[in-house]
């Protein structure tokens, strides 16, 4: 089964969404920020479920794509979780 490069695409963007929620919720969790911990939980979910399709669709190849946009995703997530609550430093 041949792979579009739009595969690659969103496997990038759907990793880099994916855990980016995931770095964002460790830090509500050590923060303590409950309602943002309630529905980060959701969106998660929904971003997990679309990875899973992506791989199941993809060959190993995927694998590079998803460690970039999960690479790039967990530095945004600190980055922006420390704008919008402040650095604990």
């Amino acid at each position: 089964m041949p792979e579009s490069w739009a595969l690659y695409v969103v496997s990038v963007a759907v990793s880099f969404v994916s855990v980016a929620l995931k770095g964002f919720q460790h830090k509500n969790v050590i923060g303590n920020h409950v309602r943002s911990v309630f529905f980060t939980s959701y969106l998660m979910a929904a971003f997990d479920v679309a990875a899973v399709y992506i791989i199941v669709r993809g060959s190993w190849a995927i694998a590079l794509t998803s460690g970039t946009g999960a690479a790039f995703g967990m530095v945004f997530a600190m980055k922006l979780h420390d704008r919008l609550y402040g650095d604990k430093k």
